[in-house]
């Protein structure tokens, strides 16, 4: 029965651990000068420009409706 309980506790912390280690290591940023980090850039780039955007016609309606 113990070695059962110890099995199941080292498989399930073995998985946590991976998962944790996982989730830790692919949110890396990538290397400046190289195609996966202009990639990001440009899509981080556009999104800001489009929260930009919307925050600009917030501003604008919200001087008008007061």
């Amino acid at each position: 029965m113990w070695n059962v309980i110890r099995f199941i506790g080292y498989t399930v912390g073995g998985y946590a651990l991976r998962g944790t280690y996982n989730w830790l290591t692919e949110d890396v940023d990538p290397t400046p000068g190289t195609k996966e980090f202009a990639k990001e850039y440009r899509k981080t780039y556009a999104k800001y420009q489009r929260m930009r955007r919307k925050y600009e016609a917030y501003k604008q309606h919200n001087k008008w409706s007061h």
